[in-house]
């Protein structure tokens, strides 16, 4: 009933329609069987002209709103089905980035792909099952009206059949629900596999226990539930059907012994169910999919991601706002449960003060907490204590979004697109020609006219420097720097501490560079030290000059 109520809140209006055309199909069918009925009965003689004009004439009603129903319900399955993966990406992008790096990427990649593919078989179930509940409903209305004895029995059997039926359904749809979790187990292998080739080519025996310890069970777990619900769901539907001539039987070998029936009446049953048999045929076996589409969107809504009504215009640009005169984080903490660690890792409070025209290294070892603390200082993650405050202004949860335009970054982990999204080619093409000039990237990338990039198929030291171009071309007042320099050679090493960021100082930025490069210290205007999550020493550093900017 999820699926349905889904299509509601997408259009009411069209749902309802689609139900009474679902009804009229229901009706004109029940109508075909009375003349057919009628006919038989009398040994042709009714077949007169009227009579022909009047089974032609509920043929093309069946006919003419069974295709109402069908494109109806056919086009809003559609429009919900990209509305609901738009919202979906909308909702991801909403959603606080510590939740999705709980979440992990693969779960999420399940869902995208193969969640939002199987509500979608799951809402193209419901155009026939509406149809075929129509039907199903104007027929036994028939019957009802044709003999109620008949009709009673035929109820005390179908509430036999439906409750041998349903029961299984059921547990169909529990191994449904298992199979699902299993998947996001074999997505995190697929995702490993993928990532880990090197490794895995590399070391046998790491190969080896991964596929027989990890991909294979996983694959087997899952090809084990999809097989049980299959097989489960094949001797149902069998079952399901053998009912149809179990009744047949009794109507025409029982039941005119225990109570007088016409002739008539058991013709008339008998067309009606033979009939019926298409419409139950077809409603059982989509009530696994329907099945499988519920538990799909059940899955999605388990993600806790943020609501639409949070999630904004799909295109809805946020200007860039102000360079700040300051930017301090007072008292900032943050805690996460870190994997393989009973005891949860908590950063802060941290202070830290941030100026135009200054440069900021902050060092530690690793797990000391620099790339928490950069999530916090621009903004994808949110303080659990604490707060940031621009120009001794606290930024809210409503202003974060803003507050996040402040920043240009490269983490360490980047993420480099094929396209200059979100920049305007012709205003930024000589520049970008320049940068490439310098970061010397001009005989290995090109940029059209569009934005887009010839290649980002470069090496790691390469593909930093391309999101450096990027960051460059943002023109932000703040620049953010996660252990750039690690993948560069030291010639350019030299000319990313020596001469980049000096001239983005001189700039007025407000340059975070996290390092390891202590022979560069001296370039900082501060140098910021971490350890355990703390701010253990914060100086000055000798023989720098910071400069004021806007």
């Amino acid at each position: 009933m999820n699926l349905l109520i889904l299509l509601l809140r997408r259009s009411r209006g069209a749902v309802a329609l689609a139900v009474c055309f679902g009804l009229l199909t229901g009706a004109a069918s029940a109508g075909l069987i009375a003349y057919i009925n009628s006919v038989l009965s009398s040994g042709g003689t009714l077949a007169d002209r009227g009579t022909v004009l009047g089974f032609a004439a509920l043929g093309v009603l069946m006919l003419s709103a069974r295709i109402g129903s069908q494109l109806l319900l056919t086009r809003l399955q559609t429009s919900t089905t990209f509305a609901l993966r738009d919202q979906l990406s909308q909702r991801i992008l909403a959603t606080p980035l510590r939740r999705l790096e709980e979440l992990g990427t693969h779960r999420l990649l399940a869902t995208l792909v193969d969640d939002v593919q199987t509500v979608t078989q799951g809402l193209l179930c419901l155009p026939p099952l509406l149809i075929n509940s129509g039907i199903i409903l104007g027929c036994l209305t028939y019957l009802a009206v044709m003999s109620r004895v008949v009709f009673l029995a035929l109820l005390v059997f179908a509430v036999l059949g439906v409750a041998s039926y349903l029961l299984p359904i059921r547990h169909i749809v529990g191994l449904l629900g298992e199979s699902r979790k299993t998947q996001d187990r074999f997505f995190r292998d697929l995702r490993s596999l993928t990532s880990g080739l090197k490794e895995l080519k590399l070391h046998g025996a790491r190969r080896a226990a991964f596929l027989t310890q990890e991909l294979f069970p996983t694959a087997q777990e899952l090809k084990r539930l999809q097989a049980k619900a299959s097989t489960l769901h094949t001797f149902t539907t069998s079952w399901g059907m053998s009912l149809f001539f179990f009744f047949i039987g009794l109507l025409l070998f029982a039941l005119p012994g225990l109570a007088p029936v016409s002739t008539a009446t058991l013709v008339g049953y008998t067309l009606a169910v033979l009939y019926l048999q298409q419409p139950l045929d077809s409603t059982m076996t989509l009530l696994p999919m329907l099945g499988a589409g519920t538990v799909a969107l059940q899955h999605i809504d388990g993600l806790a991601l943020a609501p639409t009504s949070q999630a904004g215009p799909p295109l809805a640009p946020v200007a860039a706002p102000a360079a700040p005169s300051r930017i301090e984080l007072v008292g900032v903490t943050h805690a996460y449960r870190r994997e393989g660690e009973d005891m949860p890792f908590t950063l802060g409070p941290i202070d830290l003060t941030l100026r135009p025209g200054e440069i900021v290294f902050i060092v530690g070892g690793n797990g000391s907490g620099k790339t928490t603390l950069a999530k916090l200082i621009t903004g994808l993650y949110s303080p659990e204590s604490g707060e940031l405050r621009v120009n001794g202004r606290p930024v809210g949860e409503a202003d974060r979004e803003h507050y996040r335009q402040l920043f240009s970054t490269v983490f360490s982990d980047f993420h480099l697109f094929d396209t200059l999204l979100g920049l305007a080619p012709g205003e930024v093409a000589e520049r970008a020609r320049a940068y490439l000039q310098r970061l010397q990237l001009e005989r290995k990338v090109r940029i059209d006219a569009s934005g887009a990039l010839s290649t980002t198929e470069l090496s790691a030291g390469q593909r930093k420097r391309l999101a450096l171009l990027t960051a460059y071309l943002e023109d932000r007042p703040v620049y953010l720097f996660d252990e750039w320099a690690a993948d560069q050679d030291p010639t350019f090493k030299e000319v990313f501490y020596r001469q980049l960021l000096p001239d983005l100082k001189a700039a007025g930025k407000a340059v975070v560079v996290i390092s390891h490069d202590n022979r560069y210290f001296d370039l900082a205007d501060r140098l910021v030290k971490l350890e355990s999550g703390a701010i253990v020493a914060e100086e000055p550093v000798p023989g720098t000059q910071r400069l004021t900017g806007a």
